[in-house]
């Protein structure tokens, strides 16, 4: 059966209008190596701003619910994901289970913490605490949910956050000790070393966010974390 992988992040993972995002490159990557998987997720698109529909998106519907394009030519159809622009992995705990049982994906690759460190809403503890029930309520959903757990990426400097880069070598030091507690043997939980090949000076088009290098060396690191598990079956 076709893999089911459901993408949960945050603008890093969604893409601003126009671009090919680095989801489309996994697909394309995965591709390349004869390797299908079915992307679900409650949402499509990218963001675009202002969103002239203005509110909330439906959470769990499933609804494929448009927003920002892909480039044309682009082959990705809709693209459905569970990234938002702005999410923090505090706010995506509450909505994990619905959007899995919604959605039945048999994969997650998550990609979420830098805006929690960035904006004050958790510290390294936190966010490993937040982690571990957001694992704990996807699972609720599926018990035998397979899950990729992205580190965080760094950034470019910025003044007005000069304990930025401690904080996110912090969390990502401790995290795969902690993936670890929450791994079974049904259910693993894995880590994806996004840091170490991301370089926010070459990778990133305002510091953070992915240019085109940056969207391929994302894709091609949780390709690498997927295929290594040698397990394609979870639909």
């Amino acid at each position: 059966m076709t893999p089911r992988v459901m993408i949960v992040g945050d603008s890093i993972s969604q893409g601003a209008e126009g671009d090919r995002t680095w989801r489309h490159r996994l697909a394309e990557h995965l591709g390349e190596r004869d390797v299908v998987v079915r992307f679900v997720g409650p949402w499509t698109g990218t963001w675009i701003l202002p969103d002239p529909r203005g509110g909330e998106l439906a959470e769990f519907a499933c609804v494929q619910t448009r927003i920002g394009r892909y480039p044309r030519g682009g082959g990705f159809g809709d693209g459905l994901h569970y990234a938002r622009w702005g999410r923090t992995l505090h706010e995506a705990k509450d909505g994990i289970a619905g959007a899995v049982a919604a959605c039945r994906p048999g994969h997650l690759m998550v990609a979420l913490g830098f805006n929690d460190l960035a904006w004050g809403v958790s510290g390294p503890s936190g966010l490993l605490a937040d982690l571990a029930t957001f694992v704990s309520r996807a699972r609720t959903a599926r018990p035998d949910l397979r899950f990729l757990v992205a580190d965080v990426v760094r950034r470019t400097p910025l003044a007005e956050h000069p304990h930025l880069g401690a904080l996110i070598g912090a969390y990502n030091r401790a995290l795969p000790a902690a993936l670890a507690t929450m791994s079974t043997p049904s259910s693993p939980v894995l880590p994806v070393a996004l840091s170490a090949r991301y370089d926010p000076y070459s990778d990133a088009y305002d510091g953070l966010h992915p240019n085109p290098i940056g969207e391929i060396k994302i894709a091609q690191t949780f390709a690498e974390a997927f295929l290594a598990t040698g397990d394609r079956a979870a639909a």
